[in-house]
């Protein structure tokens, strides 16, 4: 590699975003597969954990040691306590997959429906892709695991190819629009570029150019429009993130290059109804609406545990449990998109990465509240208050709540300078005002 390279690499994985720096940071991604491609008549699931663990643990706290703590490294870290302590795969686990092999009598031309159900494979040419499937699938989509309220939800209910395509496209235009909205306002608020400016603060004055959209926007209080523009700019980046990717993936396998359980058309939907917000507020928002790719990484643990204390897990305790294990390592898990050295700030990479992990330590409290208030409500309020108002005083608890802990996250993002550079090339909203369509 050319030192001119290595060194834009070196500050970019320092400075901007972690990264990889050490050959021990890619030995646990080698570790964990061979682990469990090795059958149980070799190495029991204690002696598996036993051996393969320290391992891939030793190999990840000597690669943050060298480059810093990275979110996939810690998604590893996490997954390998899952799979290799917390549950036993090779005994639990089965692939499950909607196959089509033959035609129905009934209705020539339509293939039947078949379900395929493959535990740990004993030959281990089937035993490789069986592996590594898991290993991919961090939401467990067609696998059933032992869990009845999982397992009775697979294989997944799927979308046709051009109705995938269909919802895929609104969704990746719908998060352009409001990158370019939210960034475009980002550019008039100091509050985003100002190191200890308040959230509260109030907004600079308007200047004459400025887009009537974002003059009305500033009619609502300080608080709640900064924290409404973190939330829509990490929805919009999450949303485009993931369905970018699933595109060309559908279209190969339209081609016939990719196979149907590899394909995102056939897995359940990123996002939830948002409906599930007005109606359970907080829980709805983060247990049913946002996307659930590091439920099973995180919840676990807390599951493992009420199982072991024999504690029902829809019990008031058990869901208490399950709630401090999901955002307690959500926490930790995000706490890896922080760079060792952030440079030109006086906030340490270390205070930052605690301001990510209170946002979602956040959470826990709220939940609580959210339990509490409904019991009282369900006894003490009487059921002919009208549910437009009910949702309404949802609605309106989850966003104070939000831009009460929201504006945690911006204090590492503004330090780190995520919001200097546009998001989008062209900017709709800037050409329409007349400042020029190229943001880039």
């Amino acid at each position: 590699m050319p030192s001119d390279v290595a060194q834009s690499y070196e500050h970019l994985t320092h400075h901007v975003v972690p990264g990889p720096n050490s050959i021990s940071y890619f030995i646990p991604f080698l570790l964990l597969p061979t682990a469990l491609l090795i059958p149980p008549t070799i190495l029991s699931h204690q002696q598996l954990g036993f051996v393969f663990l320290p391992l891939i643990y030793a190999c990840n706290l000597h690669a943050w040691s060298v480059g810093g703590i990275e979110v996939i490294s810690v998604t590893l870290t996490l997954w390998s306590f899952v799979l290799l302590v917390l549950r036993d795969p090779r005994k639990t686990h089965t692939r499950v997959w909607v196959s089509y092999p033959l035609l129905t009598e009934k209705a020539v031309g339509e293939p039947a429906e078949e379900i395929v159900e493959e535990p740990y494979p004993e030959k281990l040419s089937k035993r490789i892709p069986w592996v590594f499937t898991l290993l991919v699938s961090l939401r467990l989509t067609g696998w059933k695991i032992g869990d009845p309220s999982h397992d009775k939800t697979q294989p997944p209910r799927w979308l046709s190819r051009s109705l995938f395509c269909k919802h895929a496209g609104i969704t990746i235009l719908q998060s352009y629009v409001i990158l370019d909205t939210a960034a475009c306002y980002v550019q008039t608020d100091p509050y985003f570029s100002t190191s200890n400016m308040s959230v509260d603060a109030p907004f600079p004055p308007p200047y004459p150019e400025m887009p009537t959209l974002l003059v009305i926007l500033r009619l609502l209080p300080p608080r709640l429009l900064r924290s409404s523009v973190l939330a829509g700019q990490t929805y919009a980046m999450v949303t485009g993130m993931f369905f970018l990717p699933t595109l060309p993936a559908v279209g190969f396998n339209a081609l016939g290059l990719l196979p149907d359980e590899w394909s995102p058309h056939t897995w359940p939907v990123f996002f939830g109804n948002f409906s599930s917000v007005w109606q359970r507020g907080l829980r709805g928002l983060w247990g049913s609406w946002w996307h659930q790719n590091n439920r099973h990484i995180t919840a676990t643990p807390g599951r493992s545990l009420t199982q072991a204390l024999g504690i029902p897990t829809a019990s008031t305790l058990g869901f208490a449990l399950l709630t401090l294990s999901a955002f307690f390592f959500s926490g930790v898990l995000h706490i890896g998109m922080i760079p060792p050295e952030p440079q030109n700030t006086p906030v340490t990479a270390s205070t930052m990465r605690l301001y990510i992990a209170a946002f979602f330590w956040a959470q826990i409290p709220a939940f609580g509240i959210e339990i509490v208030v409904s019991k009282v409500v369900a006894r003490f309020v009487p059921h002919i208050v009208d549910w437009s108002m009910t949702k309404a005083c949802i609605v309106a608890w989850a966003a104070a709540w939000l831009s009460l802990t929201l504006p945690l996250l911006t204090v590492p993002f503004r330090e780190i300078g995520y919001w200097n550079k546009y998001p989008v090339p062209v900017s709709p909203l800037q050409g329409l005002s007349g400042q020029g369509w190229v943001a880039w």
